[in-house]
């Protein structure tokens, strides 16, 4: 079945050609052979370089933990014991004889004044009345007495009418005063409650850059085509040759990897809050606590940024550690104060392999190991920040205190590069005509098209030479793999308290991982779908499409290398559905071109 909508025109003819002449036909088989070197593992060329950046490890969002151990409420009504107090004390005081009044308002005591009386008077007497003279010395005894006492009564505060008519004993009696209210509203909260949120993202993040390696291939056809016996053939007739091909011979495909320059940085992203509330009965409750906002990096690993083979470890010189500066072979193993172990392969996942017979496509595929590491994260990031407590904090809430610690993450990947490779070629073809010829409707000598997909072709001279020039155009899917395996452990927003009456307690989120966190799994690093160059063209003998004669195949069908670039005719006429040049991917046929 004819592919294009452009040869149905010619069906007609061609079935009369197909059925008179195949017997005549001249079979041609070309055996092709195309090779490219290298090019670059990353993209169309010969010096493109990678430089990627891959985080690697969770992040998470909206995770709280909370526990509340606060009993009581707000405003409670209870009896007063003051009030009972009181009036205990008011029945005690009116059994003794006071009155009510008396023991609410109080009242003061008095000592006890003697009565003096009036003031003795003194008798009259006259000059000669003896008897009365002596008597009215005794009034004046009697009276001076009288006087030093009533001094001596005055001179304690008291009135003279006081002392004249005595005063009696009067005990103290203290006020009660009003009666307090008989219940009270008293707040009777009492206990802890602590709440913890955060958002975040920890991990890894690799920064990877190599150099173009290179690409070897070899890609070969067996490409066949009838040649028609055109004697006594009218030239209205449209020839179709009955392109065909398949990949068959050497067909191999293999890749030197690149030199790596490598850093590794911890990540700690870390938002949130810890709070919490302490209550004591009646004497009400504190608030304390607050958010925590942390965005650190601390370097891991770096090797080779200097392209001498150098290295770094968590921001040192090897000598730091009492190591050599330079690598003294791979594996590179070394186990830092605790805080990391370090292996560093020379990875060189090289891919080697050949045809796909199912696809039709040649693949390769390679691995090698890179990177093992175990590493404190948390730790490693606090060091580096020189603030040991960075990630946790404690604080006193009333009577009682709370500590928190952030995250605790440890980290043990052992990761490999592996590349897979897909190359996939189509076979073309420049058809020289030393006479026009006429395709799809327009004159033209030259011809360029996917051997597989030739148009029709309505020869205009008696006698026309064809000279064919094959060459390829493929194009080479890249997909480079970190492919790991991880231990990853995150305990996140551990947080603990000690409060009177509750005790201690710890609680917390917990392992993060464990909870539907998105941890990237064997992550793309590098996919790419690019035309590899660097082929060279093939370049056959003429045939000769012959009415008057016969037309014959060509001298050899053996073909000679040239390395010029891919033909391109003067005057390019685009058809089918207007595509523009030539296609790479087979899967996507590609419209022919022509030259007037």
């Amino acid at each position: 079945m004819h592919r294009h909508p452009w040869r149905a025109g010619a069906l007609a003819a061609g079935v009369f050609l197909a059925l008179s002449s195949a017997a005549q036909a001249i079979p041609v088989q070309y055996d092709l052979t195309f090779e490219t070197s290298g090019q670059s593992l990353w993209d169309t060329g010969t010096a493109v370089t990678l430089d990627k950046t891959q985080f690697l490890g969770a992040a998470w969002q909206d995770k709280s933990v909370g526990l509340d151990l606060i009993t009581g409420s707000d405003d409670t009504t209870l009896p007063n014991p003051a009030w009972l107090t009181y009036q205990a004390a008011l029945g005690t005081c009116t059994t003794l004889g006071n009155s009510t009044s008396d023991c609410i308002n109080g009242r003061q005591g008095q000592a006890p004044v003697p009565k003096l009386g009036k003031r003795p008077s003194i008798r009259s007497c006259g000059r000669f009345a003896v008897g009365c003279k002596i008597a009215q010395a005794g009034d004046y005894t009697r009276r001076a007495a009288y006087d030093v006492a009533m001094a001596a009564c005055r001179a304690t505060g008291v009135s003279r009418s006081t002392c004249e008519n005595g005063r009696s004993l009067v005990i103290p009696l203290p006020a009660l005063g009003e009666a307090p209210p008989s219940t009270l509203d008293v707040n009777t909260k009492t206990g802890v409650a602590v709440n913890g949120s955060t958002d975040g993202r920890v991990g890894l993040e690799l920064g990877l850059t190599m150099d173009s390696g290179s690409v070897d291939a070899v890609v070969s056809y067996q490409a066949s085509l009838d040649i028609p016996d055109t004697a006594g053939l009218d030239k209205a007739t449209p020839i179709n040759f009955n392109p065909a091909s398949v990949l068959a011979g050497t067909n191999s495909l293999n890749t030197t990897f690149s030199n790596v320059a490598l850093s590794v940085d911890a990540i700690m992203e870390l938002t949130g809050a810890v709070t919490a509330e302490g209550c004591v009965i009646a004497a009400g409750c504190a608030v304390a606590g607050g958010p925590f906002d942390i965005a650190e990096r601390a370097s891991v690993l770096t090797f080779n940024e200097d392209g001498t083979g150098g290295v770094e470890l968590l921001g040192h010189e090897p000598s730091f550690y009492g190591l050599p500066d330079t690598l003294d072979g791979f594996p590179f193993s070394v186990d830092i104060a605790g805080l990391a172990e370090i292996t560093l392969h020379q990875s060189r996942p090289d891919a080697s392999g050949g045809l796909d017979a199912t696809s039709q496509t040649l693949k390769a595929t390679g691995q090698d190991d890179f990177l093992d590491l175990i590493l404190d994260v948390d730790n490693i990031v606090a060091t580096a920040a020189g603030v040991p407590g960075l990630f946790g904090e404690a604080f006193d809430v009333g009577p009682g205190s709370v500590f928190y610690d952030i995250i605790n993450v440890a980290m043990g990947p052992t990761i490999d590069l592996q590349q897979d490779f897909e190359l996939d070629p189509t076979l073309f073809v420049h058809f020289a005509f030393d006479q026009e010829v006429m395709v799809d409707g327009l004159l033209v000598s030259e011809l360029i098209s996917p051997w597989d997909e030739l148009p029709d072709i309505l020869f205009q001279a008696d006698v026309t030479n064809v000279t064919p020039t094959f060459f390829l155009e493929a194009s080479l899917l890249n997909q480079t793999l970190l492919d790991f395996d991880m231990e990853f452990f995150i305990d996140l927003l551990q947080i603990g308290f000690d409060f009177p009456l509750v005790g201690e307690h710890a609680f917390g989120i917990g392992n993060v991982l464990a909870q539907g966190v998105d941890l990237f799994d064997s992550p793309a690093l590098f996919a790419n779908l690019f035309p590899l160059g660097g082929w060279q063209l093939e370049v056959g003998d003429s045939f000769q499409i012959n009415f008057l004669s016969g037309s014959s195949g060509p001298a050899s069908t053996d073909t000679r290398s040239e390395s010029n670039a891919v033909p391109e005719p003067g005057v390019v006429v685009l058809l089918l559905l207007g595509l523009a040049g030539v296609m790479v991917a087979r899967r996507r046929r590609a419209a022919p071109v022509l030259s007037a």
